[in-house]
């Protein structure tokens, strides 16, 4: 049974890539999305990079072996994230430059 779902999804991603792929796409489209990205969107995919399942795990097995240790390290850990956030706003003029490869 097991291989007739694995079968099944695979028949089902073949037959959706088959019908999206005749879109024609840019480098930029494929990369950015031509920044047609919501806000909520956008604090999503940051949120998830940052706090996965793994790290999840981890910490909470950190904060029962070091107790308040992990915490302070923890503390100093979102003032790294406030540094970055500092260092994003000033992005913009950036933004229209996605590499040194121009396709």
């Amino acid at each position: 049974m097991p291989i007739v779902i694995v079968g099944a999804f695979l028949l089902l991603t073949l037959v959706v890539g088959i019908c999206f792929s005749r879109k024609k796409t840019t480098f930029r489209e494929y990369a950015v999305g031509n920044k047609k990205f919501s806000t909520a969107t956008l604090i999503a995919t940051v949120l998830a990079t940052s706090y996965g399942a793994g790290g999840l795990i981890r910490n909470v097995e950190c904060d029962y072996e070091f107790g308040l240790y992990w915490m302070i390290i923890l503390i100093f850990n979102c003032f790294c994230s406030w540094t970055i956030s500092r260092l994003v706003l000033r992005m913009g003029p950036f933004m229209s430059h996605l590499s040194s490869l121009s396709i």
